[in-house]
C-alpha cells in the first residue's frame, strides 16, 4: 500500500488550536510528593528514555497532524485494514 495524503479533515483557523504541553513523567513533581523514584529508573538505564518522554514538544506538528486527524471505530478501523 502506499500513503496518501489527505487535506485538512477540520475546517477551521489552525491558530485556534491550543496545545497544553505537560512532561509525561514529572520526577521533580513525584519528588516533592515524597515519591523519588528517579533514581530508581536511572539505576536500570532507563534516564534516557525517560528525557525523550519529556523532551521537545513540536506544537506545529501536533497542529498539523490534528486537523488533518479522522477517528474510526473499531469496526471502521477493521474495514480500513482489510
Amino acid at each position: 500500500r502506499s500513503l496518501i495524503c489527505s487535506g485538512d479533515t477540520m475546517k477551521f483557523n489552525i491558530g485556534l488550536i491550543k496545545i497544553h504541553p505537560e512532561k509525561m513523567v514529572d520526577f521533580e513533581s513525584l519528588k516533592v510528593n515524597d515519591f523519588g523514584i528517579e533514581e530508581l529508573f536511572i539505576n536500570q538505564g532507563w534516564k534516557r528514555y525517560f528525557d525523550m518522554l519529556n523532551g521537545p514538544i513540536y506544537t506545529n506538528m501536533v497542529k498539523e497532524f490534528w486537523m488533518k486527524a479522522e477517528v474510526f471505530d473499531e469496526v471502521s478501523a477493521r474495514m480500513e485494514e482489510e
